[in-house]
């Protein structure tokens, strides 16, 4: 009885939160490409306990890759930090999530859209990334080298928060980053998939080109 319950107090909460921030972000959606997953969008609960656990501060640049509809780079713009971007190969996908970031409410943070693919995009001055299991092996893998190419070209402290993480082995093949915490089912009353924090370690290793 517990389980229906608490899935109807997460869809009134996130039905809330919608209705606060001015913005649609329901109902998950078919990616147009095959490697790319599904979107399915977090309960507002726990985006918030991720984006406060990061901590974000005023020169942070906050990337999530395969945006979706926006709901997470609306919640991470309603923080003081320097530049939200959206990445999403779904040109429909990309167009709500635009019109969602214009109808945000009390937006501290000015948002961009990009529609390309993740592995085509600049990550140049990207410091948290945000990725909830948004594809596969070969375009993850893709994605960490190009953001390890930026670190060569703008040294800086980046962090990559890792939803649902079905190919976290390549994160570990990554002698730059390092895992330093980790989130499992049970930690949070809504949280169905493990959650992985990495952080780049120091410039010896975090700069020097692959």
């Amino acid at each position: 009885m517990r389980r229906p319950l608490l899935r109807l107090w997460e869809k009134f909460c996130n039905l809330l939160w919608e209705y606060k921030l001015g913005i649609n972000t329901r109902v998950m959606a078919q990616a147009p490409v095959p490697d790319s997953g599904h979107y399915v969008p977090h309960n507002y609960s726990l985006i918030w306990a991720i984006l406060h656990s990061l901590p974000l501060s005023s020169s942070d640049v906050f990337v999530d890759i395969g945006c979706g509809k926006g709901r997470v780079i609306c919640c991470a713009a309603r923080f003081n930090i320097r530049e939200v971007t959206g990445v999403e190969i779904s040109k429909n996908l990309c167009e709500i999530a635009e019109r969602n970031a214009v109808r945000l409410s009390r937006r501290r943070a000015p948002i961009t859209i990009i529609n390309t693919p993740a592995q085509d995009c600049d990550y140049l001055n990207g410091t948290v990334f945000y990725l909830f299991n948004p594809f596969g092996a070969l375009t993850l893998r893709r994605v960490l080298l190009k953001i390890q190419l930026s670190l060569s070209a703008h040294p800086r402290f980046v962090r990559v928060v890792y939803v649902n993480p079905q190919h976290e082995s390549l994160f570990h093949a990554h002698d730059w980053l390092e895992l330093y915490d980790r989130w499992e089912p049970g930690r949070h009353p809504e949280l169905a998939h493990d959650i992985s924090f990495w952080r780049s370690k120091d410039a010896r290793k975090t700069w020097a080109r692959p």
